[in-house]
Protein backbone atom coordinates (compact mmCIF):
# COMPACT_ATOMS: atom_id res chain seq x y z
CA UNK A 1 0.00 0.00 0.00
CA UNK A 2 1.51 3.25 -1.20
CA UNK A 3 2.54 5.85 2.08
CA UNK A 4 1.20 9.15 2.04
CA UNK A 5 4.12 10.81 0.73
CA UNK A 6 4.80 8.52 -2.27
CA UNK A 7 4.30 10.36 -5.77
CA UNK A 8 2.42 9.73 -8.75
CA UNK A 9 4.28 7.57 -11.46
CA UNK A 10 5.61 9.70 -14.68
CA UNK A 11 2.82 8.34 -16.74
CA UNK A 12 0.28 9.90 -14.33
CA UNK A 13 2.50 12.85 -13.82
CA UNK A 14 2.32 13.20 -17.73
CA UNK A 15 -1.71 12.39 -18.17
CA UNK A 16 -2.25 15.34 -15.12
CA UNK A 17 0.24 18.13 -16.64
CA UNK A 18 -1.46 21.59 -16.83
CA UNK A 19 -0.61 23.38 -20.40
CA UNK A 20 1.80 25.71 -18.27
CA UNK A 21 4.11 22.59 -17.63
CA UNK A 22 3.76 21.59 -21.31
CA UNK A 23 4.87 25.09 -22.91
CA UNK A 24 7.41 25.20 -20.04
CA UNK A 25 8.96 21.33 -21.57
CA UNK A 26 9.18 24.18 -24.53
CA UNK A 27 10.91 27.38 -23.14
CA UNK A 28 13.49 27.73 -25.32
CA UNK A 29 11.15 28.14 -28.19
CA UNK A 30 8.51 31.06 -29.63
CA UNK A 31 5.89 32.27 -29.56
CA UNK A 32 3.33 31.69 -26.57
CA UNK A 33 0.61 29.55 -26.39
CA UNK A 34 -1.68 32.22 -27.43
CA UNK A 35 0.73 33.33 -30.67
CA UNK A 36 0.31 30.00 -31.23
CA UNK A 37 -3.02 29.41 -31.17
CA UNK A 38 -3.62 33.21 -33.33
CA UNK A 39 -1.07 31.77 -36.10
CA UNK A 40 -3.06 28.58 -36.62
CA UNK A 41 -5.87 29.95 -35.91
CA UNK A 42 -5.22 32.81 -39.01
CA UNK A 43 -3.62 30.46 -40.98
CA UNK A 44 -6.48 28.58 -41.21
CA UNK A 45 -8.52 31.49 -42.06
CA UNK A 46 -10.96 31.64 -38.58
CA UNK A 47 -12.35 34.37 -37.02
CA UNK A 48 -11.99 34.53 -32.85
CA UNK A 49 -15.90 34.09 -32.83
CA UNK A 50 -15.95 31.16 -35.83
CA UNK A 51 -13.21 29.03 -33.57
CA UNK A 52 -15.30 29.65 -30.76
CA UNK A 53 -18.22 28.24 -32.12
CA UNK A 54 -16.79 25.22 -33.78
CA UNK A 55 -14.82 24.04 -30.49
CA UNK A 56 -18.04 24.96 -28.62
CA UNK A 57 -16.36 27.82 -25.96
CA UNK A 58 -16.99 31.54 -25.84
CA UNK A 59 -15.60 33.98 -27.69
CA UNK A 60 -13.97 35.77 -24.43
CA UNK A 61 -12.33 32.09 -23.95
CA UNK A 62 -10.39 32.22 -27.35
CA UNK A 63 -9.59 35.90 -26.83
CA UNK A 64 -8.33 35.71 -23.59
CA UNK A 65 -6.07 32.33 -23.94
CA UNK A 66 -4.79 34.27 -27.50
CA UNK A 67 -3.55 37.38 -25.21
CA UNK A 68 -1.74 34.84 -22.78
CA UNK A 69 -4.84 36.26 -19.78
CA UNK A 70 -5.99 32.74 -19.32
CA UNK A 71 -3.91 29.42 -19.27
CA UNK A 72 -6.32 26.79 -20.26
CA UNK A 73 -6.73 23.12 -19.25
CA UNK A 74 -5.34 20.19 -20.93
CA UNK A 75 -8.59 19.10 -21.86
CA UNK A 76 -9.81 22.53 -22.96
CA UNK A 77 -6.82 22.95 -25.25
CA UNK A 78 -7.34 19.72 -26.98
CA UNK A 79 -11.08 20.84 -27.28
CA UNK A 80 -9.90 23.53 -29.27
CA UNK A 81 -7.01 21.81 -31.09
CA UNK A 82 -9.66 18.87 -32.24
CA UNK A 83 -11.47 22.20 -34.51
CA UNK A 84 -8.33 21.97 -36.99
CA UNK A 85 -6.97 18.68 -35.84
CA UNK A 86 -3.82 19.40 -34.12
CA UNK A 87 -1.70 17.25 -31.53
CA UNK A 88 -0.84 18.77 -28.37
CA UNK A 89 2.52 17.85 -29.58
CA UNK A 90 2.42 19.43 -32.99
CA UNK A 91 0.87 22.47 -30.90
CA UNK A 92 3.77 22.68 -29.06
CA UNK A 93 6.71 21.72 -31.52
CA UNK A 94 8.69 24.60 -33.47
CA UNK A 95 6.65 23.82 -36.50
CA UNK A 96 3.22 24.95 -36.59
CA UNK A 97 1.42 23.20 -39.53
CA UNK A 98 0.56 25.08 -42.43
CA UNK A 99 -3.19 25.88 -43.20
CA UNK A 100 -4.16 23.64 -46.77
CA UNK A 101 -4.15 25.98 -49.59
CA UNK A 102 -6.76 28.24 -50.52
CA UNK A 103 -6.68 27.94 -54.53
CA UNK A 104 -5.91 24.94 -55.94
CA UNK A 105 -4.64 25.72 -59.63
CA UNK A 106 -5.07 22.61 -62.21
CA UNK A 107 -1.86 22.39 -63.37
CA UNK A 108 -1.22 21.21 -59.64
CA UNK A 109 -3.88 18.16 -59.98
CA UNK A 110 -1.88 14.82 -61.23
CA UNK A 111 -3.94 12.87 -63.47
CA UNK A 112 -4.29 9.24 -61.98
CA UNK A 113 -2.95 6.98 -64.62
CA UNK A 114 -4.89 3.95 -63.55
CA UNK A 115 -8.29 5.46 -63.85
CA UNK A 116 -9.89 4.69 -67.32
CA UNK A 117 -11.19 6.99 -69.82
CA UNK A 118 -14.64 6.48 -69.62
CA UNK A 119 -14.86 6.50 -66.17
CA UNK A 120 -17.87 8.15 -64.50
CA UNK A 121 -19.05 9.33 -61.38
CA UNK A 122 -22.22 7.73 -59.85
CA UNK A 123 -24.22 8.84 -56.10
CA UNK A 124 -23.25 6.62 -53.28
CA UNK A 125 -25.39 5.54 -50.14
CA UNK A 126 -25.05 6.81 -46.88
CA UNK A 127 -22.64 4.96 -44.42
CA UNK A 128 -22.51 3.98 -41.10
CA UNK A 129 -20.16 5.55 -38.90
CA UNK A 130 -18.25 3.51 -35.86
CA UNK A 131 -21.38 3.74 -33.66
CA UNK A 132 -23.39 2.06 -36.97
CA UNK A 133 -25.30 5.61 -37.00
CA UNK A 134 -25.97 6.41 -41.02
CA UNK A 135 -23.83 9.23 -41.69
CA UNK A 136 -24.57 11.86 -44.32
CA UNK A 137 -22.62 11.42 -47.46
CA UNK A 138 -21.37 14.72 -49.15
CA UNK A 139 -23.55 17.44 -50.42
CA UNK A 140 -22.66 18.49 -53.96
CA UNK A 141 -24.13 21.45 -55.64
CA UNK A 142 -24.00 21.71 -59.14
CA UNK A 143 -23.83 25.51 -60.84
CA UNK A 144 -24.20 27.45 -63.88
CA UNK A 145 -23.45 31.13 -64.45
CA UNK A 146 -24.79 32.71 -67.95
CA UNK A 147 -22.98 35.45 -69.55
CA UNK A 148 -22.43 38.30 -67.32
CA UNK A 149 -24.51 37.21 -64.34
CA UNK A 150 -23.18 36.72 -60.60
CA UNK A 151 -24.69 34.98 -57.59
CA UNK A 152 -24.50 36.09 -53.93
CA UNK A 153 -23.96 32.94 -51.78
CA UNK A 154 -22.59 31.65 -48.16
CA UNK A 155 -21.13 27.96 -47.42
CA UNK A 156 -23.06 25.91 -45.01
CA UNK A 157 -20.17 23.61 -44.39
CA UNK A 158 -16.38 23.17 -45.39
CA UNK A 159 -16.64 22.85 -49.19
CA UNK A 160 -14.34 22.93 -52.17
CA UNK A 161 -15.56 24.61 -55.19
CA UNK A 162 -14.46 23.35 -58.79
CA UNK A 163 -14.50 24.91 -61.89
CA UNK A 164 -15.59 22.40 -64.40
CA UNK A 165 -16.48 24.37 -67.72
CA UNK A 166 -15.57 27.48 -68.71
CA UNK A 167 -13.98 30.59 -66.12
CA UNK A 168 -15.74 32.40 -62.92
CA UNK A 169 -14.27 34.74 -60.28
CA UNK A 170 -14.83 34.48 -57.08
CA UNK A 171 -15.31 37.50 -54.16
CA UNK A 172 -14.37 36.88 -50.74
CA UNK A 173 -15.24 39.68 -48.93
CA UNK A 174 -13.87 38.85 -45.46
CA UNK A 175 -10.06 38.49 -46.95
CA UNK A 176 -10.91 40.89 -49.77
CA UNK A 177 -9.73 38.84 -52.44
CA UNK A 178 -10.91 38.42 -55.78
CA UNK A 179 -9.46 35.40 -57.48
CA UNK A 180 -9.89 34.46 -61.23
CA UNK A 181 -10.87 30.92 -61.76
CA UNK A 182 -10.44 28.90 -65.15
CA UNK A 183 -11.61 25.09 -65.85
CA UNK A 184 -9.93 22.88 -63.21
CA UNK A 185 -8.91 25.22 -60.84
CA UNK A 186 -10.54 24.55 -57.21
CA UNK A 187 -11.09 26.87 -54.07
CA UNK A 188 -11.69 26.01 -49.97
CA UNK A 189 -14.16 27.57 -48.66
CA UNK A 190 -15.06 27.39 -45.29
CA UNK A 191 -18.76 27.10 -43.02
CA UNK A 192 -20.34 30.31 -42.92
CA UNK A 193 -18.16 31.86 -45.19
CA UNK A 194 -19.95 34.36 -47.75
CA UNK A 195 -18.63 34.41 -51.22
CA UNK A 196 -19.61 36.19 -54.81
CA UNK A 197 -19.56 34.10 -58.17
CA UNK A 198 -19.09 36.17 -61.53
CA UNK A 199 -19.45 34.85 -64.98
CA UNK A 200 -15.83 35.58 -66.34
CA UNK A 201 -15.31 35.63 -70.26
CA UNK A 202 -13.28 32.66 -71.38
CA UNK A 203 -10.03 33.72 -72.55
CA UNK A 204 -7.12 31.44 -74.27
CA UNK A 205 -4.02 33.73 -74.78
CA UNK A 206 -2.02 30.79 -74.86
CA UNK A 207 -3.99 29.15 -77.12
CA UNK A 208 -3.94 25.60 -74.66
CA UNK A 209 -7.37 25.35 -74.30
CA UNK A 210 -9.77 25.19 -77.15
CA UNK A 211 -12.98 27.68 -76.28
CA UNK A 212 -15.86 26.22 -78.19
CA UNK A 213 -19.24 28.18 -77.76
CA UNK A 214 -20.90 27.50 -74.47
CA UNK A 215 -17.66 28.16 -72.61
CA UNK A 216 -17.47 31.61 -73.87
CA UNK A 217 -21.34 32.34 -72.84
CA UNK A 218 -21.94 30.00 -69.66
CA UNK A 219 -19.53 28.70 -66.77
CA UNK A 220 -20.12 25.42 -64.50
CA UNK A 221 -19.00 24.49 -61.26
CA UNK A 222 -19.45 21.72 -58.67
CA UNK A 223 -19.05 22.64 -54.90
CA UNK A 224 -18.76 19.51 -53.17
CA UNK A 225 -19.31 19.87 -48.92
CA UNK A 226 -18.64 18.07 -46.49
CA UNK A 227 -20.92 16.11 -44.19
CA UNK A 228 -22.65 17.05 -40.94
Amino acid sequence: MPSANSTPSPARQTSTASTDELQARHANTSPTLGQRLRILRTRHGLSQRELAKRANVTNSTISQVEQDAVSPSVSSLNKILDVFPVSLSHFFSDEIPEAPARVLRREEHAPCEESPADTRLRKIPDWPDASGQRRQKPQVTLGRLEDQDSVSLQASHDSLLLVTRGQLRIELPAEALDIHLRSGDAVRLQAGERYRLHHAQAQDADGSEPLDEESLTACHWSCIASAG
